[in-house]
């Protein structure tokens, strides 16, 4: 799996998580109506646009990237009551239809960002690129086919 960002996404990004530390109140908690991220709203779940998306998934590039969180502040899946894991479903199943994929990182993965629960919907070109070129310091090649 290849997940990359641009270079000044990426910037964005670390610079975001860098003014986070130490943070108290959860962004995510925040972003309702009206707020610019906020893209739709059910009973127990908000979709909003991810800030800082992804450009590559898979090796394709990535077209739309929201995120399902659910209103209630929860930091796992496991968390979910009965009605919310059942309008997760059926919300995950809506965006599927329309070609999303989803990813969820695990509770204590060390790169996830945010505490409350986000699952991320990508809608990606269908292009698999034969040659990918990334470079960072040191210097990374990647070459695929």
């Amino acid at each position: 799996m290849t997940a990359q960002r641009s270079t000044k996404e990426e910037h964005l990004y670390r610079k975001k998580r860098t003014d986070d530390k130490g943070k108290e109140d959860c962004d995510f908690c925040a972003m309702t109506e009206g707020h610019p991220q906020h893209v739709r709203e059910t009973a127990h779940l908000r979709v909003i646009r991810n800030r800082t998306p992804y450009s590559l998934w898979d090796d394709q590039r990535v077209l739309d990237h929201l995120m399902v969180i659910p209103t209630r502040h929860t930091a796992k899946l496991g968390d979910f009551d009965n009605d919310e894991a059942r309008e997760l479903i059926s919300l995950i199943d809506e965006y599927e239809e329309q070609g999303y994929c989803l990813y969820a990182r695990a509770l204590h993965s060390k790169v996830r960002s945010v505490v409350h629960q986000h699952t991320h919907l990508m809608k990606l070109d269908g292009k698999k690129r034969n040659f990918l070129l990334m470079a960072r310091k040191p210097w990374y090649f990647r070459i695929s086919k």
